[in-house]
């Protein structure tokens, strides 16, 4: 089995969504986006966003609903739970933690690719964000 790692681009991206939506519901890839350049001056490329999203969703992190990406509420649960025990310290190393509970198999990997990425138009709408913001 390929071991899937996390990398730091996953977690901001991760981040990046949490920030987006607040915890709830879904955001557009652009709010998304925006929300990474207004916490840090994160900028991804398209095929860090690519990778990122692939294994959020593989993990079950993360959800692409009507052209919105959200949390999985069971994450979001466990997310609520480790900020109040832990304190918002360091968050990156709070949701590295979380991720690496997460497991991620080639099954979920092309589960993913095959379902929600499919219909989810991620070249076009990293476009409109470059031609807006870019």
């Amino acid at each position: 089995m390929k071991n899937y790692t996390w990398q730091q681009t996953d977690i901001q991206f991760l981040e990046a969504i949490l920030l987006a939506t607040g915890g709830e519901g879904g955001a557009p890839l652009q709010e998304v986006l925006l929300m990474a350049d207004a916490a840090d001056g994160t900028v991804f490329e398209l095929k860090e966003i690519e990778e990122a999203l692939i294994k959020l969703v593989a993990a079950n992190v993360v959800t692409i609903t009507k052209n919105k990406l959200g949390l999985k509420p069971d994450f979001l649960q466990q997310y609520e739970v480790l900020t109040l025990q832990e304190g918002l310290t360091d968050n990156s190393d709070l949701l590295m933690n979380l991720l690496q509970q997460q497991t991620i198999t080639d099954e979920t990997i092309k589960a993913a690719k095959e379902g929600e990425l499919k219909k989810y138009k991620l070249k076009n709408y990293y476009q409109q964000y470059q031609e807006q913001f870019g």
